[in-house]
């Protein structure tokens, strides 16, 4: 520690540098912690090179906007402590400078850069480091400069080395802010390729509570027809139920929901999933629902809780039917076993199914099971869910 700085006072800033990384609208603060801490009359965190617009940042301690803007547009190119890291070899990973390891103070004092910029800014002593060079593709250049005017003491080879120290700090807390960036970036990307799917996704978390619904899911939700939010008792709850008419089949729902949420075994090659088929009012199929479990490694994490599950909701009032020449096509299906794969679709018993098609009950259990055979379907539910893909595709 410095002659001024006491332990205490670093270890404070060390646990806001911390707190920042999964909030980063206390960086502001965590600058103005290190200013004071270094007793700089400024300071600031930024990107180099690259605009918010590019995925940079920027925080400051007691730095106007329009200090900012005119920096911007001249730092690039005529900062000469930025050239003299460069051609020094000092703008490297967890480096901390003084102002006289790269530029001389009576050279500075000569420069454009200092005549125009940090002399209406009142500040001529820098010390300066670096928490990220740029080399990892996943962090961008990433500095912090501390200033002084030219009437106070120039910073000590102490603050240097303090620096340095913090700066392994800075470094762990903004690797984990761009991480956590990145996988905010990826998961927006992901939830909004669900909302542009046709069917019904919903996410569920491992309290059952839903965690994200797609356009299509909130319209089915909201509609009420099969599938609801929030129960009688708990009105406001974010949990998914049945129509109460379909009070006979709420159990099987809850129950797949609950196998669903089961951790995946790593080594398992077959995992549960579950299709329900549920009638509207007019007793017609009116939903297809299919649940099934997600992988840790999935990419739909959510504000305050992870998806553990997700279920998919296909409207069979308005999703498109699969023509049963495409079944043809794809599985080498001959036209009566396209005719009573289809059938799975529409639900009802053996005899219904068969009825419908003006065939025997055996002749349909026949071409049904070579269907079964020919699309790689082990049972009922495996079917429904390739005709469901097939007709939301």
């Amino acid at each position: 520690m410095t002659a001024r700085i006491t332990l205490g006072q670093y270890d404070e800033v060390v646990h806001r540098i911390y707190d920042a990384a999964i909030a980063p609208s206390q960086w502001e603060r965590v600058v103005g912690d290190i200013a004071r801490l270094f007793e700089a009359s400024r300071a600031l965190i930024f990107t180099w090179a690259h605009t918010t617009a590019q995925g940079g940042f920027l925080f400051t301690h007691n730095i106007s906007q329009a200090s900012l803007e005119y920096w911007a547009a001249k730092s690039i190119h005529e900062d000469p402590f930025v050239r003299a890291g460069v051609a020094k070899g000092r703008n490297v990973d967890g480096t901390a400078n003084l102002d006289t390891d790269l530029v001389a103070q009576e050279v500075l004092l000569q420069t454009p850069f200092y005549k125009e910029l940090w002399a209406p800014m009142d500040i001529a002593r820098l010390c300066n480091g670096v928490i990220f060079d740029g080399t990892d593709a996943h962090k961008l250049p990433t500095f912090i400069s501390l200033f002084r005017p030219l009437r106070d003491p120039p910073f000590l080879r102490e603050h240097a080395d303090l620096l340095s120290r913090l700066l392994a700090h800075l470094s762990r807390s903004m690797g984990v802010m761009f991480h956590l960036r990145d996988q905010q970036l990826q998961i927006a990307s992901n939830l909004a390729a669900l909302d542009r799917l046709k069917c019904g996704v919903v996410l569920i978390d491992a309290t059952r509570d839903v965690r994200f619904a797609n356009k299509a899911a909130e319209s089915l939700l909201r509609q009420g027809e099969t599938v609801q939010m929030g129960t009688r008792l708990l009105p406001n709850a974010l949990r998914m139920h049945l129509n109460p008419r379909l009070a006979s089949v709420e159990r099987r729902f809850q129950d797949a929901l609950v196998r669903a949420l089961l951790p995946l075994s790593q080594d398992a090659t077959e995992h549960f999933s579950e299709a329900l088929l549920l009638p509207g009012s007019d007793g017609r199929p009116a939903c297809a629902v299919h649940l099934a479990p997600l992988p840790e490694s999935h990419g739909f994490a959510t504000t305050g809780a992870t998806a553990r599950a997700i279920v998919f909701l296909y409207d069979l009032q308005t999703a498109s039917s699969v023509d049963p020449q495409v079944l043809c096509r794809m599985f080498d299906l001959t036209p009566a076993e396209a005719r009573a794969a289809l059938q799975i679709a529409n639900a009802g018993t053996l005899d219904d199914m068969a009825s419908r098609l003006g065939v025997s009950v055996n002749t349909f259990k026949t071409q049904l099971q070579a269907a079964y055979m020919k699309t790689g379907a082990h049972r009922q539910a495996d079917l429904l869910k390739l005709l469901l893909s097939l007709a939301s595709a």
